[in-house]
């Protein structure tokens, strides 16, 4: 993610004096906090922005927040948005899971604890980095594989060429050996980003799984890099009859 970019979170209270104070309370260099009066206009932001992290007050008149969660949810754009519900009642159990199912992800109760509060934004903060740190890798990961597949074309048509020659034998050695060197760092990256789907909840193993998909992904483009200067390989004998291939650095 870019670091000039800032972070959106929404806040959603019909009453301003509210929505003041938890500005004021969060208010950080790296975040771009964007309020809501009513969940009529929550929702219509949620169709321009991306959102990091929304904080949906429940008791409001006309759209409750349960009601404004579920919409929500339902659209494709804001679905995946943590959502955490903010209100002053002490709720039953049954009103508690009524808003798990709307799409809660967590509660805040009135009067608010500011460590509390700073402490669960800071998570979901922590979280939605991660997420487009992920999302950087695996489009970088979708290059490296477009490159390696404009690469494997250049050594078949280099293949086509050479079909009668000695050196298609070391072309065609080297093919299988970096088939078998590209599969293992390209099953760890799979496998991490696995992991990665499961322990979505975590801060501490998403940065160390992103850090090993990096590592995957650098040594994939160094394969990549490699078959690339194909072209350019020049043959010399080698114990008698046998030639091999200078790649380069």
């Amino acid at each position: 993610m870019n670091r000039a970019e800032k972070i959106k979170i929404l806040l959603v209270d019909d009453r301003p004096e509210n929505l003041l104070a938890l500005e004021n309370i969060l208010e950080d260099p790296e975040l771009d906090i964007i309020k809501a009066t009513s969940g009529n206009e929550a929702l219509g932001l949620m169709l321009e922005h991306e959102f990091a992290l929304v904080l949906l007050d429940v008791q409001m008149p006309e759209m409750d927040g349960f009601e404004t969660a579920e919409l929500m949810r339902g659209n494709e754009r804001s679905k995946q948005t943590p959502i955490i519900f903010v209100t002053a009642i002490n709720f039953e159990q049954k009103y508690v899971f009524k808003g798990y199912e709307s799409g809660a992800v967590d509660y805040l109760f009135k009067p608010i604890d500011l460590y509390i509060l700073k402490s669960k934004v800071k998570v979901f903060i922590e979280l939605y980095k991660q997420k487009k740190s992920l999302e950087i890798t695996t489009n970088d990961l979708k290059k490296t594989v477009e490159e390696l597949k404009k690469a494997n074309q250049k050594i078949i048509e280099q293949q086509k060429s050479l079909i009668e020659e000695e050196q298609l034998k070391v072309l065609l050695q080297m093919a299988g050996a970096t088939a078998h060197e590209l599969n293992q760092p390209l099953m760890s990256l799979l496998g991490y980003i696995d992991l990665m789907k499961i322990y979505k909840d975590n801060p501490e193993k998403l940065i160390n799984y992103t850090e090993k998909i990096k590592e995957s992904a650098l040594r994939i483009s160094d394969i990549v890099r490699k078959i690339q200067n194909i072209r350019n390989y020049e043959t010399k004998p080698y114990l008698g009859e046998t030639s091999i291939i200078n790649l380069g650095d």
